[in-house]
Formats: structure tokens, sequence, C-alpha cells
């Protein structure tokens, strides 16, 4: 089945181009009009991943710092709500080949706000569908070929084995633990051990850390209600 998309109708320009590339290889797309229940600007709602959606030509169209102060503002904001909403968030760039600088430069504004977010740039609605895709395909187990089903299967139940000697699976397998209204998910634990590192981090951590680390407020509690109870770990 191919994948659910919610667009954000607000996009024009390349951007519808971009939608109607994702018609043409049948993707189901619905527009919508963004809220805050619905952040994102390009949205796969199954494996609950949005893309913040940023053109060159509005960077081109600001005149003073007073306005790119303003417009980054806009656009953490984006991108802040985004991650309370969605356990992945990316920033798809549209660049044009006489601006390359914009690319670094909102980079460090951006850095320099202590935000991070993985930035996809792209110069035609081509490119764009083909970064669109990889990802989609990586996060919507559905979509994914056979063999690479089987790889994940594999490797689930390799880091899961709380047999295995190596401190990351030991710790991997004990989150995976947590009870609640629903347990982690793969992707959870490979973003608190990008976020947190270890074991003690996590246990520690409050909800604005967790949060940090991309989870969802539902799931953060859960950890927090885990570590909070009396375990004896052997």
């Amino acid at each position: 089945m191919q994948p659910a998309v919610l667009f954000n109708k607000k996009l024009a320009g390349n951007w519808q181009i971009l939608s109607d590339e994702m018609k043409k290889i049948k993707w189901r797309v619905r527009f919508i009009e963004a809220t805050p229940g619905t952040p994102g600007d390009i949205t796969f709602p199954k494996p609950n991943i949005t893309f913040v959606c940023f053109s060159h030509e509005q960077w081109d169209h600001v005149n003073s710092e007073n306005e790119k102060i303003t417009l980054i503002e806009n656009l953490i904001n984006r991108i802040q709500r985004s991650k309370q909403r969605y356990v992945k968030v990316f920033l798809l760039m549209q660049l044009d080949s006489s601006n390359i600088q914009m690319l670094y430069e909102i980079q460090a504004r951006l850095l320099l706000e202590c935000i991070t977010v993985d930035v996809l740039p792209f110069h035609n609605p081509q490119e764009a569908i083909t970064l669109i895709d990889i990802i989609a395909t990586g996060l919507f187990p559905d979509n994914q070929p056979s063999i690479a089903q089987r790889l994940n299967m594999e490797q689930r139940n390799n880091i899961n084995d709380p047999t295995k000697l190596a401190s990351t699976n030991k710790w991997v397998h004990l989150i995976t633990q947590i009870s609640g209204s629903r347990k982690l998910h793969l992707h959870d634990c490979y973003v608190l051990q990008e976020g947190l590192h270890n074991i003690y981090n996590i246990a520690t951590a409050t909800l604005p850390q967790l949060l940090d680390c991309s989870l969802d407020r539902e799931t953060a509690q859960d950890v927090i209600a885990f570590f909070e109870a009396d375990y004896v770990i052997d």
C-alpha cells in the first residue's frame, strides 16, 4: 500500500509541483490546513514523521537583518512545534544554485539558537521526491522491500536480546519493557540512545529532556513513570 501524505494546502509554487509528483507515483495525498495538531508541512501519519518546508524564495525576499531574524524565529517555532508532535522532523530546504550560501547561513543561525534538525536540501521536485521516498520507506515498514524487512527483524531481535553482554543491548532491552499506554518502538530506543547516551541519563531525564529526544509527550511520561517506580536491576 502506498503511503498516505498530509500536505499543507498553503504551500505554493514548486511545492505544488512536488504534490503533483507524489500523486503521479500514487501516493495518497490529502491537502489540509496547518493547525496546532498538524504543524508540519508534509506529514506521513503512519510512521509519524513530518517535513517542515523552506524555500530559497523566502530568504531571497528579506531585505534586512531584522527580517532575517524574524524569518528564523518563525522557522524555529515551526520546528519546535513539530518536534512536540512527531517522532521525527526534517527541514526540507529548496535551494537555488545561485544562493547555496543560504543553506550554511540558516544552519548556523539554527545552531546558535541550539536547534538541531536534519536538513534535506534539494534543487528540484524530483530530488525532493527521492529524499522523501528514502526516508518514508525507511520509517514505513509496510513499504520496505522484503530483504530490508528481514534485516530489520534480525537487528531488532539482536538488540533486544538480554543475554548479549554489550551495555547498549542491556539497557535497550530494559527500556523496551516499559509498560504504559504503549511499549517503546525500536526507533524510540534509538533516539533515546542518541540523545541521552546511557541508562543513568535516561533514568534521571526530565520531561523536557525526553521531548528533546523527539519522543512524544505520552511516551516521555511513560519513561519517567517507569523509572520512578521501585525497580531492582540484576
